[in-house]
């Protein structure tokens, strides 16, 4: 029995530093870190990150910042809420210098870095606009290779957080005004009507004062907006068009065309025509009489 104890010494001492060999890792082995941006389960493309090594990594997986970078009092190597790693990564994100390693999503999501040397990894994304939302993104920290399932994965995967937003513009409208020689027939304001989706959102007075024209500002691009006139004034034909973007409503005069203004005038100068043709034959019949009567005379 006694023989068998060294044995089980061995055994039991092996057993023991399995743990501390499998928590060792291999510095000068090359990673990859895969970025999923995902939203309801689907892809986002088109989004841009860079990556920044901003620390190396050991065989005992301790990190050491290098050169140019700062943690001010922080021993990287002891964080342990997502705070602290946020705020260390926040505090890094403005020493950075130069341009990382970038690469977009595809569809699927996903934006792959490969052959990355070993460390701690500075993410930056860039904010863009997919379909009718704005993405943005805070700094964060990914290290190459991650643990995973008690052992070391050297092809990291994280998922990126966001912040969306609707996407916003700007909407102008423009009165413009073609009625020159009749401007003492222009109101002195007139109500336009902004719709959304076919609804009245709001309502403006356009007026001498701003010049005919307002701005709407911080209008959601995934909703339909136009903007119509409330009430187009007497005299006037309203048409509505755009122009470098704005939204421009042309008020025209339609004056009485003098053509017009004769007719009227025409008619009434026919209606004697009739009685002074019957005044005519009369004094002519009289005449014709007269004379006969004379002639008889003579």
């Amino acid at each position: 029995m006694k023989k068998w104890i060294p044995l089980l010494c061995l055994a039991l001492c092996l057993l023991l530093s399995l743990p501390a060999l499998a928590e060792r890792i291999d510095p000068e082995r090359e990673g990859s870190l895969t970025l999923r941006l995902m939203e309801a389960g689907h892809g986002l493309p088109g989004a841009t990150f860079e990556v920044f090594r901003v620390a190396g990594m050991d065989e005992e997986a301790r990190f050491v910042l290098l050169s140019g970078y700062q943690a001010g009092n922080v021993d990287i190597n002891r964080l342990e809420g997502a705070q602290d790693w946020a705020d260390l990564a926040e505090r890094l994100s403005k020493q950075v210098k130069g341009h990382g390693t970038a690469a977009s999503t595809n569809q699927q999501g996903k934006a792959v870095f490969s052959k990355l040397d070993c460390g701690l990894y500075l993410v930056l994304g860039q904010r863009v606009e997919i379909g009718h939302w704005v993405y943005e993104f805070a700094p964060f920290l990914v290290a190459v290779p991650e643990k995973a399932d008690g052992g070391w994965q050297y092809d990291a995967v994280a998922d990126v957080k966001y912040l969306r937003s609707p996407q916003l513009f700007d909407l102008k409208v423009i009165k413009y005004w073609k009625d020159s020689g009749y401007t003492d027939q222009r109101p002195k304001t007139i109500r336009v009507d902004l719709y959304c989706n076919g609804a009245v959102d709001r309502t403006v007075e356009l007026n001498a004062s701003n010049n005919w024209s307002y701005t709407f500002y911080g209008l959601e691009t995934r909703h339909t907006w136009m903007v119509r006139e409330q009430t187009v004034p007497t005299g006037y034909q309203a048409t509505y068009g755009e122009q470098n973007g704005a939204q421009i409503i042309t008020n025209t005069y339609t004056a009485p065309s003098s053509g017009q203004q004769t007719i009227p005038q025409t008619g009434l100068l026919w209606w004697p025509v009739p009685v002074m043709a019957v005044l005519g034959m009369t004094l002519l019949i009289i005449g014709l009489l007269l004379r006969r009567k004379w002639s008889n005379e003579q």
